[in-house]
């Protein structure tokens, strides 16, 4: 296959990723709604699994083919939207640790965790990843 294919392979497999952090967080929700804080705990460290490999995948490759084809001035917007990957992992982090502690907290922080990872994957979907797949496919049709 060749490195083409890969990366635009990819795309769909980050935005499907997107869509599985949010229903987990669904599930972490519904499970804490029935004070099953064991399974809140189980899915929150397999969505914390997801989502560090999630952001190692997206720095790797999407940002790298924005910053190599436009400069890091160019590609800022890229830069500014995976820059929240800092805070929306501290607040997993937080959320995790609230899991075996606090409802109301635990509710209040999952809240706002799931705010700030919607309004992420749609600066993601909306605007890098079509900006990156135009990116490389330009580079990659120019190169033939």
């Amino acid at each position: 296959m060749s490195r083409k294919m890969e990366f635009e392979e990819l795309i769909p497999v980050l935005i499907a990723e997107h869509a599985e952090m949010k229903r987990d967080l669904t599930e972490v929700r519904e499970a804490v709604s029935r004070k099953d804080f064991l399974s809140a705990s189980k899915l929150l460290r397999e969505l914390d699994r997801l989502f560090k490999q999630h952001i190692a995948d997206e720095e790797a490759q999407v940002l790298r083919i924005l910053i190599d084809a436009y400069g890091v001035e160019w590609a800022d917007d890229a830069i500014t939207v995976f820059r929240q990957h800092g805070p929306i992992y501290d607040l997993m982090e937080k959320v995790k640790k609230l899991a075996v502690l606090s409802t109301e907290e635990l509710a209040s922080y999952e809240e706002v965790l799931r705010q700030l990872l919607d309004e992420h994957t749609l600066a993601e979907e909306s605007r890098v990843f079509p900006r990156a797949l135009s990116t490389y496919n330009g580079h990659a049709v120019a190169e033939s």
